[in-house]
C-alpha cells in the first residue's frame, strides 16, 4: 500500500506546531513554493514541471530530463544543472534540512531548471509517463549493508526493470558508491539482464579517467577530507 507522509500542517496545525519545535525544517520547506513540493502529487507537481520546462532554454528535441535520487544538499545536482541549462532536472530528497538547504542554495543563484519534491524514488512513476528520463542519477544510497536489510536498497532488478521504461532512447543510469559490495551487486545485475549496457565502469572513480568530468557531492567531500577512499562508479545506457 501506498504510504504518504501525513501533511500536519493542514490537517492538524496543533500537532505542527508541536512537530516544528523538535525540527524547525518541517515548517521552512514551505518557504519555495516554487521550486519545492513538501508533499506531492501528480497535480502539483504537473504545474510546477510544466513552469520548470518553460524556464529551459533547450528545444523540445533536444532537452534531457535528468532525475536524482537522494539529491542531498543539493551540491551535486545544482552544479549539474548550472552546466546544463538548457535541460530539466528532478531532485528527490526526504530530509526536511537537505531540503531546505538545497533549495536556499537555488534561490540564492537564480537557477531555474530545477524542481525539489520530499518523494521516494521509487514512486517517481505516479509523475512521470514512459519515455521521459535521458539521465538517472543516484549517489550513495544507503546500502542497506546487513543481508536481512538488503532488500531495502533502491537499485536491485526489480528497480531497474520498473524503471527501464521510462528511459528515453540513450537514457542513462549514473551510479556512485562507497560501498563495494553494493557496487558489485548491481554491477553483475546489470551484466546479466540485456535492458542495459554497462558503458564505464571503475572501482575507484578518484583514481580513473572517468574523475576529469567527476561533480563532487557533498559525501563526496567528506570523503576527500577524510583519507579519500575508493568510490565506485558506473554509467549504464538502456537499451
Amino acid at each position: 500500500m501506498r504510504y504518504r507522509p501525513r501533511n500536519y500542517r493542514d490537517e492538524n496545525p496543533e500537532v505542527f506546531s508541536q512537530l516544528v519545535k523538535n525540527n524547525p525544517y518541517m515548517a521552512r520547506v514551505y518557504d519555495f513554493p516554487e521550486l519545492l513540493i513538501p508533499h506531492p502529487t501528480p497535480e502539483n507537481f504537473q504545474q510546477l514541471w510544466t513552469n520548470i520546462i518553460k524556464e529551459t532554454s533547450g528545444a523540445a528535441p533536444s532537452r534531457k530530463i535528468h532525475l536524482e535520487i537522494g539529491c542531498g544538499s543539493g551540491r551535486y545536482l545544482i552544479e549539474w544543472a548550472q552546466e546544463n541549462q538548457q535541460d530539466a532536472f528532478i531532485g528527490l530528497e526526504l530530509r526536511f534540512k537537505r531540503l531546505v538547504l538545497a533549495a536556499k542554495k537555488i534561490e540564492r543563484q537564480n537557477i531555474r531548471n530545477i524542481l525539489l519534491m520530499r518523494e521516494h524514488g521509487e514512486f517517481i512513476d505516479e509523475y512521470l509517463p514512459h519515455n521521459s528520463i535521458d539521465c538517472l542519477h543516484i549517489n550513495f544510497p544507503d546500502p542497506w549493508s546487513k543481508k536481512t536489510r538488503r532488500k531495502h536498497r533502491i537499485l536491485s532488478t526489480d528497480f531497474l526493470a520498473k524503471m527501464h521504461p521510462f528511459f528515453r532512447p540513450k537514457g542513462e543510469l549514473r551510479f556512485k558508491t562507497d560501498h563495494l559490495e553494493y557496487f558489485e551487486t548491481i554491477t553483475d545485475i546489470l551484466k546479466e539482464i540485456d535492458t542495459y549496457k554497462i558503458a564505464e565502469h571503475t572501482a575507484d572513480l578518484h583514481r580513473s579517467n572517468y574523475n576529469e568530468n567527476n561533480i563532487l557531492t557533498e559525501f563526496e567531500m567528506l570523503f576527500k577530507s577524510k583519507g579519500n577512499p575508493p568510490i565506485a562508479f558506473l554509467r549504464a545506457e538502456a537499451l
